[in-house]
């Protein structure tokens, strides 16, 4: 049995109010709290970065994540933390009560800090109900957000941090969006000089660690364990008769036709047997079959955007959806457009391709994306290689020997193995915990905080 998985984070509990107040801050501004720090790229992290700072690679970039601590977390619903409405970045992993975000640069000994957001405040208005006592309660995220990244500096030794002036982080910010200045100028300049030393240095504030320390709220250390024993992840190709267009095209146009109600099968099959399962999608039919697929609790991902090796996908894919977590490359190849770097840029947080291309067997977190091996999928029953009891008898032995296991289905192929698939599946659910690759990916980004 493998080792458990543990994250770690700073708490500042209700207790220690009294250090805010004596250090200068409103009482208004105080929530109990926890930090995480990820090695991850947060929202739009690695391209900001870019843009903002200059050319760096991805071992430089940290996300700090804040998330309101009981008792003040315990006076709301948990669900109003996971509303796609409200946390529109979706930076939760899982974990309830997620208040801001910060993305970091680590550069030398300097800090550079960019993309302060609090979702929950700034778009609390979509849950009116919840509206005067979300914004009474958190209306301090960013002198907590700017607290805590002084706590990563002292706690990583640097030097320097440098935190955007409002007009530099107005100038990177989507010009899709409708901005307020003034939203801006109270989260990048007032609350900064509110409660640190700060000097303006071109586009940046400059405020030096040493100068700053003795006005640090520092954080209490803690940790907790993520998950143990076997994980297993039921995944699907959601392609139709894409994948066979120019190999296979009778068969392509026969999938073309069954693939809508085998889909529509293998969904009731799952929520008769309370399944959550990971759909990946082609992106160009995304959008006709996304809502029915969410409706029963599934995780989405994408699966190229129309099934072609050779062209960019990436881009395709995030002009249907900025938000999905995940991408699975078509027949597992890992095309030279599937860099970390290209990946990050696009805000994937997992790759899931094979166990064979990515040399993996379980998951782990590289260059800031995690990497997720698929075991096993049903091609051989296609090619007819093996019938299903040989297939899943094999499937079933794989599962039993193994900490994680993620296996893949095609919808295309779906008469080859839906007659049968309650039983298997009925079988799988008692070999361990069935989790998504969304949850996956959570858990392993959470056992990579420092």
């Amino acid at each position: 049995m493998k080792s458990p998985l543990v994250s770690y984070f700073r708490r500042i509990p209700e207790a220690r109010i009294e250090e805010f107040l004596r250090k200068g801050y409103k009482k208004r501004h105080f929530f109990p709290h926890k930090i995480y720090y990820l090695r991850k790229c947060g929202p739009d992290g690695f391209k900001l970065a870019n843009w903002m700072q200059g050319q760096c690679n991805l071992d430089q970039l940290w996300e700090i994540v804040i998330y309101a601590d009981s008792p003040v977390i315990d006076e709301f619903p948990q669900a109003l933390f996971f509303d796609d409405d409200v946390i529109w970045h979706q930076q939760q992993f899982g974990k309830s009560g997620q208040v801001a975000t910060a993305n970091l640069v680590r550069a030398g000994n300097s800090l550079y800090s960019m993309v302060h957001i609090s979702d929950l405040v700034q778009r609390i208005s979509r849950r009116r109900e919840f509206k005067t006592r979300i914004e009474n309660r958190f209306k301090g995220w960013s002198h907590i957000l700017l607290n805590s990244i002084l706590n990563f500096a002292i706690e990583n030794d640097i030097a320097t941090i440098h935190s955007p002036v409002s007009d530099w982080a107005l100038a990177n910010t989507d010009p899709k969006r409708t901005v307020q200045r003034e939203l801006f100028e109270r989260v990048y300049d007032w609350s900064l000089q509110q409660n640190f030393v700060a000097l303006r240095e071109g586009n940046w504030w400059t405020w030096s660690v040493a100068e700053n320390r003795d006005r640090a709220i520092i954080a209490e250390p803690g940790q907790e364990v993520l998950q143990n024993g076997k994980i297993v992840c039921v995944c699907h190709d959601i392609e139709r008769g894409f994948g066979h267009v120019e190999t296979d095209p009778d068969f392509a146009a026969l999938a073309d036709k069954t693939c809508p109600n085998n889909l529509r099968q293998m969904l009731r099959i799952e929520k008769e047997l309370s399944v959550k399962a990971t759909y990946n999608v082609l992106g160009c039919f995304m959008n006709e079959v996304r809502a029915t697929i969410e409706a029963d609790g599934h995780c989405v991902a994408f699966h190229s955007y129309d099934h072609k090796i050779n062209t960019d996908q990436l881009p395709n894919c995030r002009e249907i959806d900025y938000r999905i977590k995940g991408y699975r490359p078509t027949q597992s190849k890992i095309t030279a457009e599937l860099t970390d770097e290209n990946l990050c840029f696009h805000n994937f947080e997992w790759l899931a391709s094979s166990a064979y291309s990515l040399g993996l067997s379980s998951p782990i977190m590289e260059k800031r994306i995690v990497k997720i091996p698929i075991r096993f999928d049903d091609f051989d029953l296609y090619k007819g290689k093996v019938d299903f009891e040989g297939w899943s008898r094999e499937a079933i032995n794989t599962i039993n020997e193994s900490d994680f296991v993620a296996f893949c289905l095609h919808d295309c192929y779906g008469s080859f193995w839906l007659p049968r698939y309650k039983d298997f599946l009925g079988q799988i659910v008692q070999f361990g915990k069935l989790k998504t690759l969304n949850e996956v990916s959570n858990e392993v980004i959470l056992a990579h905080s420092a």
